[in-house]
């Protein structure tokens, strides 16, 4: 193997970690809220089923994001996509940080699912498209395991992001401005 294509493969398996990383995050921003429905659900005075759509709003976007991701990859560039993707991400988080109302919840969790759904989908035609076919499954192989990573690790960051003394004082205050 010469010298450049050890490059060529270095670089490649860079953006595969990476892309592993995003789907991650991507995961676990679906599975964590589920740790913190109780408290949002005693923040905004809501019923379970109210509640839910904080949870329900992201996953059915997601899912339909990340089919037609898929569909608007053969038409626009992956760049362009995934830009667009992490801006929409960022400003529902941004929102969502902010959101002083439960609609406010719900409409940042629709802007974080527009934008974190470009992941899955990016996540599989990189490699297809990129990487040879020798290392294909390989790289498919890594940017699964971040799907399933964040998974299994977005509850149990809510747990401890839940448990922080700095989220309690946040929460009683910004909510709670009279106290």
């Amino acid at each position: 193997m010469s010298a450049n294509n050890r490059t060529k493969q270095s670089e490649s398996y860079t953006i595969i970690w990476i892309l592993a990383f995003a789907m991650v995050i991507s995961v676990m921003n679906s599975t964590m809220f589920n740790v913190a429905l109780p408290s949002l659900r005693e923040e905004f005075k809501l019923s379970s089923s109210q509640v839910s759509w904080v949870v329900t709003a992201y996953i059915i976007i997601y899912a339909i994001g990340s089919v037609a991701y898929g569909k608007l990859a053969d038409i626009f560039r992956l760049k362009n996509l995934i830009t667009f993707g992490l801006c929409c991400f960022a400003l529902g988080s941004i929102v969502g940080f902010f959101s002083s109302n439960y609609w406010m919840v719900i409409v940042s969790r629709i802007f974080q699912s527009i934008g974190a759904s470009v992941v899955p989908a990016s996540s599989m035609l990189i490699p297809i498209r990129y990487i040879s076919i020798e290392n294909r499954g390989k790289a498919l192989g890594i940017t699964s395991a971040g799907m399933a990573l964040g998974t299994a690790i977005g509850p149990i960051i809510a747990g401890f992001v839940l448990a922080l003394p700095i989220f309690n004082f946040i929460s009683s205050h910004y909510y709670n401005p009279s106290f």
